[in-house]
């Protein structure tokens, strides 16, 4: 029977106990995150029965008012039930229902962090399987398959291969031109869906407003690549996040790829972070984007992790 189940949102700060009763990545910075407006209570919601946490769902924002992204939905993997998957469905309904108005499509969710070899663990592997199939029966669907990539003090920093030099950015509409000039031929899913629904113009602007500027370190750090020419061929974006260093942005302009200037590229961002004195340095990338891949694993990257990215259309 699952009349006993309760789906609620939590009341507060002070519920939160009961809310991590079930274990995941992001307990510990949850109640700062609540006080930081990154989270409400009204967006962490729980599948109860007899009082006791059996799932769990919860969206983060960077601060507005609308959600960014899901980043917990967690099901009791201690329990053998057979209708584990279907109280996640129940609760993930009631809680998109409240949480996003009629006619909006809901924030993308994010699993991570999994392990970089998840496919060959069964625990994880079930895990996994848990959460996506919750996902799909609310009408979800799987997005895209991402690559967390490492770079950590220990390593050599990586060298240079193709010839390029180094400026910073003269401004926001040199930054957005380039930006324009890479997103034709990119294999990033994001960027791909973005430019369907618009156009690479507009996305581009967006891109640069919304998502660039958005990390608080200083836009000083961004790097354009330079051919001995003089023509602009790439943009590195080392950053400074919440949760460390990271290569927020790479490209190289359609028309200039397979030419080394990617390695060259992440080499100087990595460098940059490196002399601000990261110690690790973190950046993801399409599980299909195999040049993007392989360059970090020449540069001394490793494949650190992964994640899974859904969406509801």
């Amino acid at each position: 029977m699952t009349s006993d189940l309760v789906f609620r949102p939590i009341t507060g700060p002070e519920e939160l106990p009961l809310f991590n009763a079930l274990p995941g990545p992001y307990n510990d910075r949850l109640a700062e995150d609540l006080h930081d407006g990154h989270c409400k209570a009204d967006w962490m919601w729980l599948a109860l029965r007899d009082g006791r946490p059996v799932a769990r769902v919860g969206w983060w924002s960077r601060g507005g008012d609308r959600p960014d992204v899901m980043e917990t939905l967690d099901v009791d993997d201690t329990d053998d039930d057979p209708r584990r998957t279907d109280t996640g469905a129940r609760l993930l309904r009631a809680a998109l229902t409240a949480v996003f108005p009629t006619g909006t499509v809901p924030a993308p969710y994010v699993l991570q962090p999994l392990p970089g070899d998840w496919r060959n663990d069964t625990a994880v592997e079930r895990r996994v399987r848990h959460r996506t199939e919750v996902v799909e029966r609310t009408g979800g669907r799987m997005f895209v398959e991402r690559l967390r990539y490492r770079w950590t003090s220990g390593t050599p920093v990586p060298s240079y291969r193709g010839g390029l030099t180094f400026r910073e950015v003269g401004g926001d509409e040199e930054a957005i031109g380039l930006l324009a000039r890479i997103l034709p031929g990119t294999l990033d899913a994001y960027s791909l869906a973005d430019v369907a629904r618009s156009s690479v113009d507009y996305h581009a602007r967006v891109q640069y407003h919304d998502e660039l500027l958005s990390y608080p370190s200083p836009r000083a750090w961004w790097r354009i690549g330079v051919r001995p020419d003089g023509e602009p061929v790439g943009l590195v974006v080392p950053a400074r996040s919440p949760n460390g260093f990271v290569i927020a942005y790479l490209g190289v302009v359609d028309g200039r790829r397979g030419r080394g200037f990617v390695d060259d590229l992440l080499a100087e961002g990595t460098r940059l972070l490196a002399a601000q004195g990261a110690e690790r340095v973190t950046a993801d990338t399409d599980l299909g984007n195999r040049p993007m891949a392989r360059a970090f694993e020449r540069a001394g990257y490793d494949n650190f992790a992964g994640r899974i990215d859904m969406c509801w259309d």
